[in-house]
């Protein structure tokens, strides 16, 4: 049985809103559209969408709801399977229409079932090598949530990444929770550095904690294109294999923007629970993977005289390095990535090249 939030007599769930519908550019050549970053074993002995839905479970939680790309189907239902997790639901995009639009339909979905449910709404693609405080700090967001809340959860910084937003915390709420001041920009690194030096700065990890029924509310009053768009696609939605399919062409009505633009920077009700320190990484380029992912020991790497080097290599494929530092090398499929790690933010226009070339079947 789930226990009661913050001493309230009725019981509260939270929804697990896992997002898993994006492609992953970066970590070209493993990620590609047909299978693409979160469904691969990157990390740990699990893929990334497994560690994440397994890190979702116990007596607080509800059976997940999942939300991906219509063509990801079988990988999700078969990703479940091997790590025993029924979903409570599964909601098919037939396109790509930002996180506006999932926390739109997630919000409809979840109250229509449960008035006084919340919402974690958060990527599947991440990693957190601390779970438990994670947890916790989902614990204490949850307990504030019935004071009219829509909490965000900023990871405290430890460099000045220029990849990542960031957001600006205000006056203490409670606990570890604060107003927002300020959303900003992925900013260059002079900026980066400025930001890493004030307390007040998070990076933005695109998770957040919400009732269904306030995203309801807000969404109505600053996106109600969206929430219309989002409602009608569900409403209309098929049934496809157990599946839920939104409606094509009312879900492709839906403004492409994210729920920080739509929502978040227009609410009074916006929070922040930070400084989060749970060991996040998005896991997002070849080098932040290097920097927690074990060296293979299956298939290791021959190195002589290298070092500082990311290497992860399919099973037909062995990597010799010589006389070289600070590389990721990658080998999946007869397709072929050498970087620098300082490069490995440009990997998407390698993606970006071979679609202007025609090379399509090596996406």
């Amino acid at each position: 049985m789930a226990r009661s939030w913050g001493g309230e007599r009725k019981t509260m769930r939270i929804y697990p809103v896992i997002m898993c519908g994006g492609a992953g550019t970066r970590l070209w050549p493993v990620s590609v559209q047909a299978h693409p970053k979160q469904f691969h074993r990157l990390v740990t002995d699990k893929t990334v969408f497994q560690d994440t839905v397994l890190r979702l479970t116990g007596e607080d939680f509800a059976p997940p709801v999942v939300m991906s790309n219509q063509r990801y189907a079988g990988l999700v239902r078969e990703q479940l399977a091997e790590i025993g997790v029924e979903p409570g639901t599964v909601i098919l995009e037939p396109m790509v229409r930002n996180t506006a639009a999932v926390a739109a339909v997630a919000a409809r979905h979840v109250a229509e079932q449960d008035a006084e449910g919340l919402i974690l709404l958060l990527p599947s693609d991440h990693f957190i090598g601390q779970p438990d405080v994670f947890l916790a700090a989902v614990t204490e967001a949850a307990r504030m949530a019935k004071s009219g809340y829509i909490t965000t959860f900023g990871i405290k910084p430890d460099r000045p990444e220029t990849g990542f937003g960031y957001i600006q915390r205000g006056d203490a709420i409670g606990g570890s929770l604060y107003a927002v001041t300020e959303f900003r920009e992925k900013p260059n690194l002079e900026t980066a550095m400025k930001y890493i030096s004030n307390p007040a700065f998070s990076w933005n990890a695109g998770i957040f904690l919400f009732s269904a029924s306030l995203m309801v509310d807000e969404l109505e009053t600053h996106a109600p294109d969206i929430l219309d768009a989002a409602t009608a696609a569900l409403e209309a939605a098929s049934d496809v294999d157990g599946n839920i399919l939104l409606d094509p062409e009312c879900f492709a009505a839906a403004r492409s923007t994210s729920v920080d633009y739509a929502v978040m920077e227009q609410t009074s009700k916006a929070a922040i629970y930070a400084p989060l320190d749970c060991q996040w990484n998005d896991i997002g380029t070849w080098s932040m993977i290097g920097s927690i992912r074990q060296e293979d020991s299956e298939n290791p790497p021959i190195a002589i005289d290298s070092e500082g080097c990311t290497v992860l290599s399919d099973a037909d494929h062995t990597v010799a390095l010589v006389g070289v530092q600070d590389l990721c090398v990658i080998v999946e499929g007869g397709r072929i990535l050498i970087t620098s790690k300082d490069r490995t933010q440009d990997v998407g226009k390698v993606v970006s090249a071979l679609r202007e070339t025609g090379r399509e079947d090596l996406l």
